[in-house]
């Protein structure tokens, strides 16, 4: 998979670092790469030999040493790249939650507006377009599919080379199997704009070969994502290097243990906040800048570059006559890691760079002399009151210009007639807006971080087959800690697998009654629809779309209630509002086809359920529900070549082991439905498949 390194070496002419217009009328192509730690590429300090692409890139450009993204999660970072605005602005405070809203201008917006077409391609679900970052993109390539069995928390992703592939194909304007809407036909000599972001250093940290024999799990996902840069320079169009605009820079990085912290999002040490930086253009003399920079100021930059005024509402600010030598002031870097306290109820963390100093405002504050400490090991808080005091004073500026300004998210907060539905149920739900509680050093984030280790491997004991171990850990944590929110979230989920599906429901609704955000209430809805309480499923839902209308997981699941309450022009109208937001949503077409099955018509449900596999083929579900159409057409041999495809994907999908196997045992077959049957009285869960297990007993030992 490594390109030469000839394919696209450009060699530099000696012209100036950077200058304003200097590529006026440029392709621009921005490469993110998810939960890249600067001390693994090269040219930023790292190994020799792990990232050659991009310190080849960084040879031929300018490297930004001192760069710091505003979030340490990959939607609130890239909602800050995209509009040049912090967090607080452009209101994406976390993974999942926000939606951004429809007045903020983003890069997309601004290059679209100045005559480029404009492609996206993306990695994962935390960028699905239903989070609203699809906006200004004539593409916006999401098709990772669905989450299934076995995918990371954050949901589904695809391989670096499955992003690249249908980037590159409409940067050439050719087809692409995984990119139908990309044009065959002759391009306009408009330029182009294209946003290419690769997920694979994020965990679980599953390189392909040869990469995973020849690194660490971490190095290897580094060195395959360098690999697909490679691929991806490699693969523009001929010449096209001498006419782009090229940015490369990671999201956030990633703890690797470092503070006691195994990943990424709790805190804001500079192991997640500090990133690689790259600009490359046309002819640039290679440049080094250790001045102080935040990610923000990479859409005015670029646009700067080309040629494109940016608009009044950006935050950020261009670096080309910073990095061009004219003298500036350099602006803090704010950072925030608001996921804990959103998510969690734990103490809200911001806090900023200025010089050389990083005061982080939790409420056991820390200051650290980041030239002389590197590692943040010293705190100098209490050593350094003045310059303490200096800095809180101003983050407290900062963060006031923030709340002058408002946000950009769409329905953070619950209105008036969402609180009343909820509180007729006996539900309080959370919003973003926690400005009224006092924190205290139990809440703070340091204070806390060991917990969420330990629910982290109490989820891990329940994968490997311990039940009762795992719940026994996890609610050892929830006594220790009764707010720690996501705890009763990873029981409710741990007893929904078991089976304990009402448990599962008295579980999240303790939580509802104290205070719960949005995803939480959607759970709890599926939980009580699975428990055939479809009513009161219903009235949840609606409630929560009364304050969050475009949060399609919500629309989703009150289309599956309508639907099997036979209130089918709902359920149908309900999914077509998902794919309005997210019109690659393979379970939304999925549950269009189970609904059209209920219905009656078997050609709109095939066609439907044909649509969803087309863009997710694992959606074991969707493989279970054709089967059923095509029994239904008598069309047996082909149900059960998809009962057996569903169940090659998901082996516990217990519904598609009942059918096949009674499909099986109807048509003649038993010594074929017997396997499946015998699985299905061992290990279908008693309390939802109680009546069909003892039948399928009563009729095996006939």
């Amino acid at each position: 998979m490594a390109v030469a390194a000839a394919a696209w070496f450009f060699s530099s002419r000696g012209s100036p670092p950077l200058t304003s217009g200097g590529c006026r009328g440029c392709n621009v192509l921005l490469i993110t790469i998810d939960t890249l730690r600067a001390d693994r590429v090269g040219a930023f300090g790292g190994p020799s030999g792990l990232t050659p692409s991009l310190d080849r890139l960084a040879s031929e450009g300018v490297q930004l040493t001192r760069a710091y993204t505003a979030a340490p999660l990959t939607l609130p970072a890239h909602a800050s790249i995209l509009t040049a605005t912090s967090p607080p602005v452009h209101g994406l405070r976390t993974n999942g939650l926000f939606r951004l809203g429809p007045a903020i201008p983003t890069l997309a917006t601004v290059l679209k507006a100045a005559g480029y077409r404009t492609g996206a391609f993306v990695g994962s679900f935390v960028l699905d377009a239903r989070f609203g970052l699809n906006r200004g993109f004539d593409e916006y390539d999401d098709r990772y599919g669905e989450r299934h069995v076995g995918d990371p928390a954050e949901g589904a992703e695809r391989r670096g080379e499955e992003v690249v592939k249908p980037a590159l194909a409409w940067i050439n304007g050719t087809p692409s199997s995984q990119s139908p809407a990309a044009n065959p036909q002759p391009l306009a000599p408009s330029p182009w704009f294209a946003w290419v972001h690769l997920y694979d250093p994020h965990e679980p940290y599953r390189a392909p070969e040869p990469y995973a024999s020849e690194h660490q799990p971490y190095d290897a996902e580094v060195a395959y994502a360098d690999a697909m840069v490679g691929r991806l320079l490699a693969g523009l169009p001929p010449g096209s290097l001498d006419r782009t605009a090229i940015m490369v820079a990671a999201d956030h990085g990633e703890s690797l243990g470092e503070h006691g912290e195994r990943s990424h999002g709790v805190f804001i040490y500079d192991v997640t906040m500090r990133v690689p930086w790259i600009i490359r253009t046309p002819g640039l003399r290679h440049a080094v800048s250790d001045d102080l920079v935040r990610l923000i100021d990479l859409a005015p930059t670029m646009l700067d570059l080309v040629g494109v005024a940016g608009p009044p509402g950006f935050e950020g600010r261009s670096l080309v006559p910073s990095i061009g030598g004219r003298a500036h002031e350099v602006p803090p870097a704010y950072l925030e890691a608001m996921d804990a306290n959103i998510t969690r109820n734990w103490a809200p963390m911001t806090g900023l760079v200025s010089d050389t100093y990083k005061l982080i405002d939790v409420p056991i504050p820390e200051l650290y002399d980041l030239a002389s400490d590197g590692k943040e090991a010293t705190n100098l808080f209490a050593r350094e009151p003045e310059r303490a005091r200096t800095l809180s004073a101003l983050l407290q500026s900062v963060v006031a210009g923030f709340h002058a300004r408002g946000t950009a998210a769409e329905k953070t907060r619950l209105n008036a007639e969402a609180r009343r539905r909820l509180q007729a149920l006996g539900y309080v739900a959370a919003t973003a807006d926690r400005t009224g509680r006092r924190y205290t050093a139990a809440d703070d984030p340091k204070t806390l971080i060991g917990a969420a280790n330990d629910l982290q491997r109490a989820l891990a004991t329940f994968n490997a087959g311990s039940p009762d171990e795992a719940m026994a850990q996890a609610r050892a944590i929830v006594r220790a800690h009764p707010d720690f929110v996501t705890a009763y979230g990873v029981i409710a989920s741990m007893q929904h697998d078991a089976g304990d599906v009402r448990s599962a429901i008295a579980t999240l609704e303790d939580v509802a009654r104290r205070g719960a955000d949005q995803s939480v209430m959607v759970v709890l809805a599926g939980y009580l629809q699975e428990a055939g309480a479809l009513d009161r499923s219903i009235a949840v839902l609606e409630a929560i779309l009364a304050a969050h209308p475009d949060y399609a997981d919500a629309y989703n699941s009150l289309g599956v209630a309508y639907s099997r309450l036979g209130r089918h022009d709902e359920a149908r109208a309900a999914f077509a509002r998902v794919l309005q937001l997210d019109p690659t949503s393979a379970t939304a077409y999925e549950n269009l086809g189970v609904d059209q099955l209920g219905a009656g018509n078997l050609a709109g449900a095939a066609a439907d359920l044909a649509r969803a596999l087309e863009i997710d083929p694992r959606l074991a579900r969707a493989h279970n529900a054709l089967a059923a159409v095509y029994l239904r057409q008598r069309r047996e041999a082909d149900a059960i070549a998809e009962w057996r495809r569903a169940l090659e994907i998901e082996p516990r999908l217990y519904d598609a082991l009942y059918n096949v196997g009674t499909t099986l045992w109807d048509a003649g077959h038993r010594d074929d439905a017997r396997p499946f049957l015998d699985r299905f009285v061992r290990e279908a869960p008693a309390q939802r498949y109680g009546p069909d297990v003892a039948r399928i007993k009563r009729m095996l030992a006939r």
